[in-house]
């Protein structure tokens, strides 16, 4: 079974430093920063990765300068192998 997992994770930032943040988690794998808030917080999304679980990838997340926390508020995992070609 081929199982593809995503993750949405809304991330709080200290005041002044979501931009630099964000640039931070987008060199993660699997990792994309889709929209970044006035108010210090960022959209995220995590896919899994052969070499990182999602559990683990967000866990790196707050050992990021400047993060304040990073909550999971969507999970979704589906079995693709029906689609693979």
């Amino acid at each position: 079974m081929a199982i593809y997992d995503v993750c949405g994770v809304l991330v709080h930032t200290k005041a002044g430093t979501a931009a630099q943040v964000a640039q931070r988690l987008a060199q993660f794998v699997g990792v994309e920063v889709h929209a970044i808030a006035t108010d210090n917080r960022l959209v995220v999304t995590v896919e899994q990765t052969p070499k990182a679980g999602i559990a683990d990838v967000i866990g790196q997340f707050h050992d990021v300068k400047n993060v304040l926390s990073a909550a999971v508020i969507y999970q979704h995992s589906e079995d693709i192998e029906p689609f693979i070609l």
